[in-house]
């Protein structure tokens, strides 16, 4: 259960950041309706499944002891979370005239459009790879069971993010503007370093 729980936070907090990906979930379904933007949802968090695995098993076929051995590497784990926070929250307005794709056929299409835009993002990977390193000096044992749980954990999470993101975009939908964007940006970087910080603090040196 902590596993997957672990995978749930992880998740959602790489999901955080308003971009690309996420005006083309607030103007699907601003335009074409909430199953659009919930399919567009669904192919991002299928996306960040397919690093969280990436990212998960590189660090499973690593020796559990080496990564709890190593406060180097949670070092640098930490500060880079901290620079992903700090490069949202300095980020200039995202303008939502730049081309982006929000184009509607099918809700599959919609699926795959979200899908690859997530995948062509590199950040995304530095970012799991980042905090599930971190998440490895939680346990006492990591294994490939307790790795398949934390996948699912991100899946849940991600799209837990994109669920949310979609109902708030047409709840409010006569309020979004570029600077409700940029402060949604500040406050999750803001929250993205909090949680970085808190990972170096924790380090155990010994």
């Amino acid at each position: 259960m902590f596993s997957f729980i672990s995978g749930v936070l992880v998740g959602f907090f790489v999901a955080l950041p308003v971009g690309a990906v996420a005006m083309i979930c607030i103007n699907r379904s601003l335009q074409f309706g909430e199953k659009s933007g919930y399919y567009s949802g669904l192919g991002a968090a299928a996306a960040d499944m397919f690093y969280g695995f990436i990212a998960i098993y590189g660090l499973t076929a690593v020796s559990g002891q080496l990564l709890e051995n190593q406060p180097v590497l949670h070092l640098a784990g930490g500060l880079c979370i901290i620079f992903i926070g700090v490069k949202m929250m300095s980020k200039k307005k995202f303008s939502s005239e730049e081309n982006i794709p929000v184009d509607h056929e099918t809700n599959i299409k919609d699926f795959v459009t979200t899908f690859i835009v997530t995948l062509s993002n590199p950040m995304t990977l530095i970012a799991f790879i980042a905090a599930l390193s971190n998440i490895h000096s939680l346990f006492d044992e990591i294994n490939f069971i307790k790795s398949t749980v934390i996948v699912s954990g991100i899946f849940c999470g991600s799209l837990l993010w994109w669920f949310i993101l979609v109902n708030l975009a047409l709840r409010f939908k006569k309020y979004i503007s570029d600077t409700y964007i940029h402060r949604i940006n500040i406050g999750s970087g803001f929250i993205i370093s909090c949680f970085g910080l808190y990972l170096i603090l924790t380090i155990k040196t010994v």
